[in-house]
């Protein structure tokens, strides 16, 4: 059942994390917090490699031998990821990238 737990849990998180790269890139905004250039393709492939670890993750977690646990970690995982976002998209700039490209970096 740990198992089970940890990997609905990282499928989760990956599914929350990807939804709104996906989402702004989808709609031409490509300014996101992220270690990655600022483009709206870049933002829809991030979101889709985020949904493609969260489905592998998913596939592999054994849901139907722990359906309820499965599903609070889950939850857990959009959660946290969600309470992250919110923190770190505040910040313009977490990453460093603005002042670099000013800098002519």
């Amino acid at each position: 059942m740990l198992g089970t737990v940890l990997l609905s849990l990282v499928a989760g998180f990956f599914a929350g994390n990807g939804l709104p790269y996906y989402l702004q890139g989808s709609c031409g905004e490509g300014r996101n917090p992220s270690p990655f250039p600022d483009r709206p393709s870049v933002s829809v492939l991030v979101g889709v490699v985020a949904f493609a670890v969260a489905a592998v993750a998913w596939h592999f977690a054994e849901v139907d031998a722990h359906p309820w646990p499965a599903l609070l970690a889950a939850g857990a995982g959009v959660l946290a990821v969600g309470l992250i976002h919110a923190r770190t998209w505040r910040d313009p700039n977490p990453w460093g990238k603005r002042a670099a490209q000013a800098a002519g970096r």
